[in-house]
């Protein structure tokens, strides 16, 4: 009897020891707003979404463009693309993936309602989208579009027979939370957690886990402790100043990635009256931010060395332009400015405010890393320098709202490049909004400049891989050594850290995907 228990004992502890290694539970800081993947391009939306839904195209390890849903394309004309798509591929549901479902896909993403940060702007550029036959499409633009791929190519595709007027929150119940990915939908609690489970027929490498449990643990202690604590597996956005903590009390694997994600200050550059800017004794004044010199000034007097190193533990790096080096568009002429308090108030002197104003400084307190404290030290230089300066610091399902309807003068939020190039960044957080043109969607602050826009423009609808280098950086030039339509703070790198059994294949791309874990070798 004795014997029989200690065998039973041991084929459950077996059992149990089998079952942990077929599942994975991952802490993440953010939760996406919205099962649906058209609803957000946020991180979080986008970091969700992508175990579930898949586009025609991918961004590999480079940052480079590979095949996805779709195997090759082909530029006929300027403006005429072919598009061979998967062959074999299934939805969840078990509906067979074809030319329709992308056609469905491409009407579905305007509708979306109430978002500020669709897909929209991804499809823009499509005049008409045909069926070849159910494995090609024919697509012609608007325009030349060299990038259509990477524009078009992430919207993530979903099946046809759910039409194009599916309304979020069916999503957020599962009911249309239908892709090709490799990983189905399971239960969304929000605020505590989503589970998924993988995809049998999924077409392309089947992932390490077969039950995926992400839980959402915003506070940084919170989620650390977790992790040493064993109730998670693996986290992200890693406090650089817990990582000696972390690896003192258990075996654990780090990864680190410098990201393409740029925190900037995003300024109101085109209103008269800004609700957040007043004279030095608090009075009303005509807005100062609408002088480049002023942006300028501001720019000059922020320490980004002083940030990287006190505040982010040397986890970022100083940035003055909206793309790493490597990226295509990034420019050595715009270098990350030095801190300089003399010229930024010579600055200010010429422009007319030489005794300074008071502003206010809004952003989030729990979507960057550190982003309160930024905001904090952001306000103490800009003090420093003579200003008049405070802070407001909310939850990001707060302020990214606020932001949007433009209710701040000056604000902290971030812009993860995902392409490789710094075309998208230019055109949606600097170019001139443009609800119908598709551009300035991020464009919070409204700089406008029609020598930068043309610019872009014409870096957009070249297939001359130099000549769009040398017009991105000439409209780099403009943007940040002339007009300082935003103010660079800081490119992040991100941090993750899990049980030294996993190992993880992080990206520039920014995402915290379960079928990016393995076990370890």
């Amino acid at each position: 009897m004795t014997r029989n228990l200690l065998l039973s004992t041991a084929l459950i502890a077996a059992s149990a020891a089998m079952a942990q290694a077929d599942s994975l539970t991952i802490g993440l800081k953010a939760e996406h707003p919205s099962m649906d993947p058209h609803f957000s391009r946020t991180s979080p939306g986008q970091n969700t979404a992508a175990h579930i839904f898949e586009g025609l195209t991918s961004i590999d390890e480079n940052m480079q463009l590979v095949p996805a849903l779709a195997t090759e394309w082909t530029n006929i004309d300027p403006t005429t693309w072919e598009i061979k798509l998967r062959d074999g591929v299934t939805f969840h549901d078990g509906s067979t993936f074809d030319a329709q479902d992308v056609i469905t896909t491409v009407a579905r993403v305007p509708k979306v309602e109430n978002s500020a940060a669709s897909f929209e702007s991804n499809v823009a550029m499509i005049e008409n989208i045909e069926a070849v036959d159910p494995l090609t499409l024919r697509i012609t633009t608007k325009a030349p579009s060299p990038d259509l791929m990477q524009q078009f190519g992430s919207v993530y595709i979903l099946p046809s027979e759910l039409g194009d007027e599916i309304a979020s929150t069916s999503f957020d119940s599962g009911e249309s939370a239908i892709g090709t990915g490799p990983y189905t939908y399971g239960d969304w609690m929000p605020n505590e957690k989503l589970t998924l489970s993988a995809y049998d027929d999924y077409w392309g490498e089947a992932p390490a886990f077969d039950d995926v449990t992400i839980r959402y643990i915003p506070n940084d202690a919170g989620r650390v402790s977790a992790l040493i604590a064993g109730d998670v597996d693996l986290i992200d956005a890693m406090p650089a100043g817990d990582l000696a903590a972390v690896e003192s009390r258990m075996e654990a694997n780090i990864v680190q990635k410098t990201s393409g994600r740029m925190i900037y200050l995003g300024l109101d550059s085109d209103r008269a009256d800004s609700p957040f800017v007043k004279g030095p004794d608090g009075g009303e004044i005509e807005n100062p931010l609408r002088d480049a010199r002023v942006r300028r000034a501001l720019s000059l007097m922020i320490d980004r060395g002083q940030i990287s190193e006190r505040i982010m533990d040397g986890t970022s790096t100083p940035t003055g332009q909206m793309v790493p080096e490597g990226f295509t568009g990034y420019t050595a002429a715009v270098e990350a400015p030095q801190a300089d308090v003399e010229e930024a108030q010579r600055l200010l002197e010429e422009a007319g405010y030489g005794d300074g104003f008071t502003i206010t400084l809004h952003g989030p307190n729990n979507r960057y890393q550190n982003d309160a404290k930024i905001l904090q030290a952001v306000s103490q230089l800009w003090a420093r320098a003579g200003l008049n300066t405070s802070v407001e610091a909310m939850p990001k399902n707060i302020y990214f709202g606020r932001a949007s309807a433009r209710d701040f003068s000056a604000f902290l939020v971030g812009f993860g490049t995902t392409t490789g190039d710094s075309i998208r960044g230019l055109q949606q957080v600097i170019g001139t909004y443009d609800e119908e043109g598709g551009t300035g969607r991020f464009n919070r602050g409204r700089f406008s400049s029609a020598e930068f826009d043309a610019l872009v423009q014409q870096a957009a609808e070249t297939f001359d891989a130099d000549e769009r280098q040398a017009l991105l950086e000439e409209a780099t030039a403009i943007a940040f050594n002339e007009e300082q339509a935003i103010i660079p703070i800081h490119l992040e790198q991100q941090i993750w850290a899990m049980k030294d059994t996993l190992s993880f294949d992080a990206r520039p791309i920014e995402r915290t995907l379960a079928q990016d874990v393995q076990p370890a070798e």
